[in-house]
C-alpha cells in the first residue's frame, strides 16, 4: 500500500498543489496537523484535500481544534483521528493530534499504554509533535525539542511507520527506532510504499 504522508501545509497553495499530485499515486493519505493557520483557510484545505477522492486521515495540530476538525472533517473518505486507531486495506492507523510544545504528555502516555492493536497487522501511528531526542525534533542552536511521551509511545507500540510534524525545520528528516521508521513527511508530502 503506498501511503501519501504530509504536514504543516498551513492552507498555503504550492504545498497542496504538491499534494493533489502525489495523491494520484497513492492509496492513502495521511496528515499530521497543521492544515490551517491558526483554524483559518482549514475548511478550504480540506475541501482540496477531499477532492482526491482517496481515504484522508487527518490529526490536529496546535493550529487547530478538535471541535473545528469534527465540524470540517464530515465525508467518509475524510476521517478525522485523535486518540484512536482504525483499520484500512489491512493496516492499522493511530493517531494522537495537538501539542506540539510540551516533553511530557500524560495522557498520550496512558491512551498508547491502553491501545489494542492487532500485532498481525502493519501499524501506521501519526502524532502532530515529534520524538524526543531524534532527527525530527532537532533544532538549529536550540538541540533536541520533541516529546518524550511521543517517544515512549513509539517504543511502546513499535509501528512499522512513525510521522509527525510541528518543526518545519526537520522536514523530511528520517530516522529508525527499531523496526519503526520516523519521518517528517514535510509540507508537500513524502510516499511510503508499505
Amino acid at each position: 500500500m503506498k501511503v501519501l504522508l504530509f504536514t504543516d501545509v498551513h492552507a498555503e497553495q504550492e504545498p497542496l498543489d504538491q499534494i493533489v499530485e502525489k495523491s494520484k499515486d497513492c492509496d492513502v493519505m495521511v496528515c499530521c496537523g497543521d492544515a490551517s493557520i491558526f483554524g483559518s483557510g482549514l475548511k478550504k484545505t480540506i475541501k482540496r484535500l477531499e477532492d482526491c477522492n482517496k481515504q484522508l486521515f487527518i490529526t490536529h495540530g496546535n493550529h487547530e481544534m478538535i471541535s473545528e476538525m469534527k465540524e470540517v472533517c464530515v465525508k467518509d473518505h475524510v476521517r478525522f483521528l485523535h486518540k484512536e486507531a482504525v483499520e484500512f486495506g489491512g493496516i492499522t492507523f493511530a493517531a494522537y493530534g495537538g501539542g506540539g510544545f510540551s516533553e511530557i504528555d500524560k495522557r498520550l502516555e496512558k491512551w498508547a499504554a491502553k491501545l489494542k492493536i492487532n500485532s498481525d497487522k502493519k501499524l501506521v501511528l501519526f502524532t502532530h509533535a515529534p520524538p524526543y531526542n531524534t532527527k525530527l525534533d532537532k533544532l538549529p542552536h536550540l538541540g533536541h525539542r520533541g516529546s518524550k511521551s511521543v517517544r515512549k509511545a513509539i517504543e511502546c507500540l513499535n509501528p512499522d511507520l512513525f510521522a509527525s510534524g510541528h518543526f518545519h525545520e526537520t522536514f523530511f528528516k528520517q530516522e529508525k527506532i527499531g523496526k519503526t521508521l520516523m519521518i517528517n513527511p514535510g509540507n508537500d508530502g513524502t510516499l511510503i510504499d508499505l
